[in-house]
């Protein structure tokens, strides 16, 4: 948990806090077994990722510190000891004291902190969201072993489906985690950590798009209407979100070969609602995004909808495409002409990344584009239902 650090959302984030008044809070505790005789304060602006040190204190020989600070309103706040780039607890000064009791033998649950609610649900979410992660990656090692040594492949599937279920838990708890949150500090610093982790390919971790960063970020601004910096960052990042293409448009056809061999054209779903798809085996987002397509599919699929997969994948890689849609279960039509972005779909409709889709109505009319996540289910629960 230690190795979890504050992230800023993205550079389209930045944007300056409103000064508020100050008043003044306490930290202090004890921190055994410390391998330092100083502890410092440094607050961290979550907009701008701009970390301060604000003050410092001794750590007595019984362990015990305490550091008063006159500071703003909702901030962020770490303690590290001297020498020591990474922080070892992080707060939010919504109480006017904080008490911290940390023992550094410990690897795990090495930290309490009372006093602070805000500070609490810090140190729970963290401490929940590392636990998921380390399961997820005993899960994807386990994978790795057995495809290096040509294990079970139901065994294969079974425990991807494992590790993108735990994938897609771990958003669904951070997004709970932020709309609860009664504190705006607060759900700002979990919506920049997990963004942050999610930009870090190492984390595997399957971030928000920029149009549920803004859902999320209207919310925090109607739930905390003085933030006037998060009117900001959502206008910053809702700017950032490229102009629809195609809606309102024709979709332009599609005609090429299944799996199979069998030529498609995606004018032979006239008459439903179509999500096409344009996706790739090598496409780590692709990929983690597969779930939510998964669950839109088996959520509406009786509802006259279907999805068609469009594959970019590469000459000669038939059998990566062909096994990513048996471990993704994406159990719908799919076709690829498997050059890659020389495919012909791509200057057809204009893709310059993946994944990429548009949901087309059943008179061939795009209604919608770039439908990922949360956005998926709820433009099809406007149209379907």
């Amino acid at each position: 948990m230690r190795k979890i650090v504050l992230s800023v959302l993205v550079i389209s984030l930045l944007a300056s806090c409103k000064e508020k008044e100050s008043k003044t809070f306490t930290v202090s505790g004890v921190l055994h077994n410390a391998p330092s005789k100083v502890v410092y304060i440094e607050e961290s602006d979550i907009t701008t990722g701009q970390k301060t040190v604000k003050d410092s204190s001794a750590i007595a020989t019984d362990g015990k510190f305490s550091i008063s600070l006159d500071a703003k309103k909702d901030a962020v706040y770490n303690l590290l000891l001297q020498n020591d780039v990474s922080q070892f607890v992080t707060l939010i000064n919504d109480a006017s004291k904080i008490n911290v009791d940390a023992d550094f033998t410990k690897k795990t649950d090495f930290y309490t902190v009372t006093g602070s609610s805000a500070s609490k649900s810090i140190q729970e979410y963290l401490a929940k969201i590392t636990g998921m992660q380390k399961e997820r990656f005993n899960i994807y090692f386990q994978v790795d072993s057995l495809k290096r040594n040509n294990g079970d492949s139901t065994l294969v599937t079974n425990l991807n489906n494992q590790e993108k279920q735990i994938s897609t838990d771990e958003k669904t708890y951070t997004q709970q985690t932020i709309q609860q949150a009664t504190n705006s500090s607060l759900a700002l610093f979990i919506l920049s950590t997990y963004q942050g982790m999610a930009r870090d390919p190492n984390f595997r971790v399957n971030g928000f798009t920029d149009t549920e960063v803004v859902a999320l970020l209207t919310d925090m601004l109607n739930k905390f209407p003085e933030r006037t910096d998060i009117a900001g960052i959502r206008n910053s990042v809702e700017g950032t979100i490229p102009k629809t293409m195609w809606v309102g448009k024709p979709a332009p056809e599609i005609s090429l070969p299944d799996t199979e061999g069998r030529t498609v054209k995606l004018s032979s779903f006239r008459g439903k609602y179509v999500l096409v798809d344009f996706w790739a085996s090598w496409c780590g987002p692709c990929r983690r995004e597969n779930p939510n397509v998964v669950q839109a599919f088996k959520q509406f699929k009786n509802k006259n909808f279907t999805i068609l997969g469009v594959s970019l994948d590469r000459p000669g890689q038939k059998e990566a495409w062909v096994q990513a849609i048996k471990e993704d279960n994406l159990t719908w039509t799919h076709i690829s002409d498997l050059k890659f972005w020389q495919s012909e779909v791509v200057p057809v409709y204009q893709i310059g990344s993946i994944p990429f889709n548009v949901l087309v109505d059943p008179a061939g009319k795009v209604v919608a584009e770039n439908l990922r996540g949360n956005a998926l289910e709820q433009k099809l629960q406007e149209v379907l239902n």
